[in-house]
């Protein structure tokens, strides 16, 4: 009995020592020990008390890990937080207000550069950690995969993240594991074509995704094609619009984005959609409106982006190069500054520091047609049924096609395009009739391919001169037959080329490039 007690009293003791040093975890070992020696109301007390204070530490260390996104309610990652730009984290709380303020969706539309990535991995990071959402389907264009991939691992390593593409047997394995246990499925618009059914269901039954996200969203902005069909087939409880380019051509588009965002709950349908905006929006930016028609265009549009507002956030690079001029840097403390003779404050966290963003500086050069493609223009405008077109509506589509490759290079031109015209004997032809058809320039010198398009006699001059400077240098053009010329003209001049087209469909071929 006494010995009990000795031990007993040795281990308070223990723990009361280390308790001083502030090591409370080992303190709570003694005192346990000594509770299962000696029993008292007392030391079960104490055990009690040390055990509330460490629950608190651990629940006050929790919350410094976490930081409430601008006041959104949304826990993130400290770490992950502080690597975001204050417009990031806007970001963030808007995908997050969407969710917690019950819409079914919306569109994230920043300018390409921004980071729509980076704060749709930021706000999913969060849903997964605070354990509002298990499963995501991220829709995008197949040379987006690589990008993204690496994006998660770099930002969430802890992640699971999958991609349902590649071959059947593995894209199927990564989807089971994904809706079995919770993560991140990454696939193609094409994909989503080919295997919308799989992917909306799992076991027999109908599968639904906590959220679906689409890069490049505007690959849907016609609610007819089969892409946004089988975007429209996958069951899902939240959808997330990402472009650059919510609007290319016209209001309908917008619709059709809206439409699939909100699973058709807050612009009705195109038809009421078209008479209430689309018709009056539009007739008012036409030559011939009526003060009447301006005024209700205005009205109808202000109303359109009143109730669009709560749905949608787009930020230029011009405004968040203009915000980060006006000072919203990073400060440690609470601080104030005088502007205009008044006193403002500065948050005391605006995010990660904003580079100066470089200005892009685009340059358009007009050039002269050749010769050749002079003689064929010209030809081209005389004839009856061309004067027919530019006199009335109908549709000159195939002939401003035939245009469209006669100014990048007249060797684009078919055989029947020319007997189309009715070109058989023209001087463009020349001395090699045969060699005109598209497809055969094996025989043509690269001299006489280069002064045959206006276009390429610059390009070329342009590219020496690059290459003189040490440039690296992105080429673009519109026909692969135009890219057969320009390949095999820079490797004969001793360019180093790559080059990249829809002919090269394996991501890691296009990776290796």
């Amino acid at each position: 009995m006494f010995l009990s007690f000795f031990c007993s009293s040795r281990f308070i003791q223990e723990g009361k020592d280390v308790a001083r040093q502030g090591d409370m975890n080992q303190a709570l070992k003694f005192f346990k020990l000594a509770y299962k020696i000696h029993q008292s109301q007392k030391l079960e007390s104490q055990i009690k008390t040390i055990e509330e204070l460490l629950a608190q530490n651990d629940s006050e260390e929790e919350d410094e890990e976490f930081v409430n996104v601008n006041g959104s309610g949304l826990m993130l990652f400290k770490e992950l937080y502080d690597k975001l730009y204050d417009y990031q984290r806007n970001g963030v709380a808007f995908l997050y207000s969407l969710c917690r303020d019950g819409r079914k969706g919306g569109i994230l539309a920043d300018d390409m550069g921004l980071g729509k990535t980076i704060q749709v991995i930021s706000f999913l990071s969060s849903m997964y950690d605070n354990e509002l959402a298990k499963h995501t389907l991220l829709v995008m264009p197949t040379s987006l995969i690589t990008n993204w991939t690496k994006e998660f691992a770099k930002w969430t390593p802890g992640m699971r993240v999958k991609e349902f593409h590649g071959s059947s047997k593995e894209r199927t394995r990564n989807l089971e594991k994904i809706q079995r246990r919770s993560g991140v499925i990454i696939t193609t618009y094409t994909m989503l074509m080919n295997n919308w059914q799989q992917l909306s269901s799992y076991n027999g039954k109908e599968f639904t995704w906590d959220y679906m996200i689409l890069d490049e969203a505007h690959k849907i902005k016609s609610s007819t094609t089969k892409t946004a069909k089988s975007a429209y087939a996958i069951p899902s409880k939240n959808r997330v619009l990402l472009t650059g380019t919510p609007v290319q051509n016209n209001l309908k588009e917008l619709w059709a984005l809206f439409d699939f965002a909100c699973q058709g709950t807050l612009l009705g349908t195109a038809k009421t959609f078209k008479t209430e905006y689309e018709n009056p929006i539009t007739r008012a930016r036409e030559k011939d409106t009526t003060p009447g028609e301006k005024a209700l265009g205005s009205r109808m549009s202000e109303n359109l982006m009143a109730i669009i507002k709560p749905y949608f956030l787009r930020r230029t690079k011009a405004e968040v190069q203009k915000n980060n001029k006006e000072g919203q840097l990073p400060c440690k403390e609470e601080d104030s500054e005088t502007k205009d003779g008044k006193v403002q404050n500065i948050p005391k966290d605006s995010g990660a520091v904003m580079p100066t963003l470089t200005r892009k500086n685009d340059l358009i050069v007009w050039t002269y047609l050749s010769p050749v493609q002079e003689d064929i223009y010209r030809q081209v405008l005389s004839l009856d049924h061309i004067k027919e077109l530019l006199m009335t509506t109908r549709s000159p589509l195939a002939e401003l096609n035939i245009m469209k490759k006669l100014c990048d290079h007249p060797r684009l031109l078919s055989a029947a395009d020319i007997a189309k015209l009715g070109l058989e004997e023209s001087t463009a032809q020349g001395q090699q009739n045969d060699n005109m058809e598209t497809g055969t320039i094996a025989n043509i010198p690269d001299e006489t391919l280069i002064s045959e398009s206006g276009k390429l006699v610059f390009l070329f001059a342009l590219l020496q001169r690059l290459r003189e400077e040490g440039h690296r240098t992105l080429v673009f053009a519109h026909y692969r037959k135009v890219l057969d010329i320009i390949e095999r003209i820079l490797g004969n001049r001793g360019f180093k080329v790559l080059r990249l087209d829809g002919t090269i469909i394996q991501l890691a071929e296009r990776e290796r490039g």
